[in-house]
């Protein structure tokens, strides 16, 4: 899960697990990626047709076809491979490929697979074989990946990124979302606000825990389409997702304004156009402090025309336990549901082209807030006004990839809106506003972004391997805030209507120079936003313009096979805004520049099962955009100073052998202001992100009788951490450890797993800030959920 390496580590395919709290008390958490063999991979058939030539152009062209990944621990020789011709699954077409070449292909997750040396097989005598434990694989894999925009194998790439493979068996996580990653992927955090109002950010890249109107450091894609701007997380529900890729540091030339602290990027299961297929789950779910919830899902695979037209669709809904009671009213008061579903048509024509066609729809409802008053080690609060909230997303897009001679191209095109609505106490602030208590605040926000991108890159890349492409981008959001009193009409107290539109050229080369590599890129854009609301009422001033170039610069050496170093150079910016605040304009925050420098190594030992892996980054934060609370509890932005961050991580993944497994992770940082605009402070930290994090999983698999079997034991400690450096709003948070054990079994199409979260029913405080009105009135909490219990049970056909 968390690798915050160069290479896609496969996380949690496979986390096997543990129920022996011993085990769970002695490591922490990651999950483990089970090799299988290829033939059990049970893949639908596709249409081949790749000719004999060197490994990694067929490879290349195997990944395109099928839209999954595979890579190797070495680096592939030039050997030629067999040509590959007919209806045929995934797995058999590689098989078939690697024919005399002296390499073998093994399954690490859904859609994903490693190449290594075949084994030369010892004589047995059959009386002599029995039933062996099934094998678990944690060496590194270097995945051929679209994250990059060209198929390429990153472990030749000087990046760093981590990948999350959700699995229900692995972990029991019968529902993942963007915390369940979050858990697992080293540098990446969360705020705790509340479903679907959160915050992400990597590598303490963090400018503030309110959501106010600055993009986001964080850039969240599902697939090729941009779904966040300035809006919260959607927080998708990660239900039949192949992967999540997580791109640590700028990533400002491939992907644009907005990507400071990297990339979030929800990689979906396509259809398969020869097989239907489907499956069903139930889930349910007990909390030691609260109700009971559940849920379930449908997922259905169905071929429309035979090798060329298919459909593939997902529905689910889930209800979420409460744990928090109102003293003399509800109990479990925030409670939530999400529901949604997500569906895919594709169409290949012939084997050079593919149309991919399809929308997701998901809406979050929680029925009140999730801080309390008192001490994070309280469940209950006075708290006379409910506090709902609502998040409705719905996407839409429209991919077509194809074969131009030998040029691939990729049209990506896409559209999503986002509602974000809650309500708010705000008794605290009637003075501010000139009305009596008890009084009501409605904030309703309307997100928009409509994304074009076309880009090129080599099928063949051979010494020199390159992308290049033209985006366009258009983001609106509008926002109202009202107050409303018993008796009266509602009237406003905070309105924006924001306009953004992007323009832009980018690319990036790679040239091998034997040993080392050294790679290249740079985004041009030019930015306008605008405040149409403002413009309409006769305002000045309320557009800003924007002229951007992000370059990056690396290098590359690779020693041996087994050793890789890396040192690279990135650069991006968010352009500057428009504040809001009060009803009126506030004028304007300017843009704002981050600066990387990171080096890198891995190291793989014991034929693959032993990796070590270790990263260092220097970030310098210029004219940070920073939001920020009125006096009045309203949000509006400024430039905070300028910034910089210094951190490490490292991380060993063991594979000890008899189905046993070990992984351990550690991130540390210092992200603090080093001048400050107009505020003198005494505690320079940037919010929310902790100075350190430790993960580790201890996991088994083994088979008892026609039953598979894992069990895993993991943890997590988060360290210190704070809400803003605000020296106002100067919150305390963090340093609590969590523990989690589950289990699953499998035989045949049925599949059971257990999964116990806070395992010791810890309390802490994950998240010190719930209502900006009475935030300065006294310390807010946000307690750890408390110890929950999920089952589900899942019928595959």
């Amino acid at each position: 899960m968390a690798t915050a390496r160069i290479w896609f580590r496969i996380s949690p395919p496979s986390r096997t697990l543990l129920f022996s709290t011993a085990l769970i008390a002695s490591c922490c958490l990651q999950s483990a990626v089970e090799a299988r063999p290829l033939a059990n991979a049970g893949e639908a058939r596709q249409r081949f047709d790749i000719p004999a030539g060197p490994l990694p152009v067929s490879l290349a062209r195997w990944s395109s076809i099928t839209g999954q990944s595979v890579g190797a621990t070495t680096a592939l020789p030039a050997i030629r491979t067999r040509a590959v011709h007919g209806l045929l699954t995934p797995a058999d077409a590689l098989n078939r490929m690697l024919v005399g070449t002296g390499f073998r292909a093994i399954a690490v997750g859904p859609g994903l697979f490693r190449l290594e040396r075949s084994p030369i097989e010892p004589h047995t005598s059959s009386s002599r074989r029995r039933r062996t434990i099934p094998r678990i694989s944690r060496a590194p894999v270097d995945i051929v990946v679209t994250a990059t925009k060209r198929p390429e194998v990153l472990g030749t790439i000087p990046i760093s990124a981590s990948v999350f493979a959700p699995d229900r068996l692995a972990t029991g996580t019968a529902s993942p979302d963007s915390a369940t990653v979050a858990s697992g992927i080293d540098g990446l955090a969360l705020t705790n606000l509340g479903p679907g109002r959160n915050r992400a950010f990597i590598r303490g890249v963090a400018d503030s825990p309110f959501n106010g109107p600055t993009q986001s450091t964080v850039a969240v894609v599902l697939d090729d389409s941009r779904i966040s701007y300035d809006s919260p997380d959607p927080d998708l529900l990660l239900l039949d997702v192949a992967r999540v890729e997580v791109l640590k540091g700028p990533q400002g030339p491939l992907y644009g304004s907005g990507a400071l602290g990297g990339i979030f990027r929800i990689v979906t299961n396509p259809p398969a156009l020869d097989a239907a297929s489907g499956a069903a789950t139930l889930v349910g779910a007990a909390g030691a402090h609260g109700g009971l919830g559940g849920g379930g899902d449908a997922l259905i695979n169905l071929p429309l025309a035979k090798d060329t037209l298919a459909v593939r669709a997902i529905g689910y809904y889930r209800s979420y336990p409460g744990w928090l009671d109102t003293e003399g009213g509800a109990r479990d008061a925030n409670r939530s549901t999400t529901k949604g579903g997500r569906v895919a048509l594709r169409w290949a024509p012939d084997t050079d082209w593919t149309v991919d066609l399809g929308g997701v729809v998901q809406s979050i409802d929680a029925r009140d807030s999730q801080y309390v008053t008192g001490s994070p080690d309280t469940l209950a609060r006075v708290h006379p006004i409910a506090e709902p909230a609502d998040n409705d997303f719905a996407q839409a897009h429209l991919d077509v990839v194809g074969h131009l001679g030998g040029l691939r191209l990729v049209s990506a095109t896409s559209y999503v809106t986002q509602s974000v609505d809650y309500r708010l106490d705000a008794s605290a602030a009637a003075a501010d506003f000139g009305v009596s208590t008890p009084a009501l605040f409605a904030d309703n926000r309307q997100y928009s972004i409509f994304n074009q991108e076309v880009r090129l890159s080599p099928i063949a890349a051979g010494g020199v391997g390159w992308v290049a492409g033209l985006a366009y981008l258009h983001a609106s959001s509008s926002l109202d805030g009202t107050i409303s009193v018993p008796g009266a009409s509602p009237f406003a107290v905070e309105s924006i209507d924001q306009d953004v539109a992007e323009f832009a050229a980018f690319g990036e080369a790679t040239l091998a120079l034997g040993r080392f590599s050294l790679t290249a890129g740079g985004r041009l854009s030019l930015t306008d936003a605008a405040d149409e609301r403002a413009e309409r009422m006769g305002a000045t001033d309320r557009r800003r313009r924007k002229l951007g170039f992000a370059p990056s610069l690396s290098l590359a050496w690779r020693p041996a096979d087994d050793r890789y170093f890396f040192l690279r150079y990135a650069r991006a910016l968010r352009p500057g805004g428009l504040a809001a605040g009060a009803g009126q304009a506030q004028g304007h925050f300017d843009s704002d520049e981050l600066e990387s420098l990171e080096g890198g190594a891995r190291l793989t030992l014991a034929d693959g099962a032993l990796a070590l892996a270790s990263s260092l980054y220097f970030d310098d934060w210029h004219a940070l955009q920073s939001d920020y609370l009125l006096d009045n509890g309203l949000i509006s932005t400024r430039n905070a100073g300028r910034a910089r961050i210094l951190g490490g991580d490292a991380s060993v993944d063991w594979t000890l052998g008899r189905g046993w497994s070990l992984s351990a992770g550690l991130n540390a940082e210092s992200a603090e202001l080093v001048s400050a605009n107009g505020v003198r402070l005494e505690d320079r930290r940037l919010p929310v992100v902790p100075n350190v994090t430790l993960r580790g999983l201890v996991g088994y698999r083994f088979a008892l009788g026609n039953w598979t079997v894992r069990l895993s034991g993991q943890g997590n400690y988060i360290g210190s951490a704070r809400l803003s450096f605000d020296p106002t709003l100067d919150r305390h948070m963090g340093d609590y450890a969590l523990f989690a054990a589950g289990a699953s079994a499998t035989a045949g199409r049925w599949s059971l797993a257990l999964r116990i979260d806070n395992l010791f029913d810890t309390a802490g405080d994950s998240f010190a800030f719930g209502n900006p009105f009475s935030i300065r009135d006294g310390p807010q909490y946000t307690p750890l959920t408390p110890r929950t219990v999920v089952t589900s049970l899942r019928f595959d056909w």
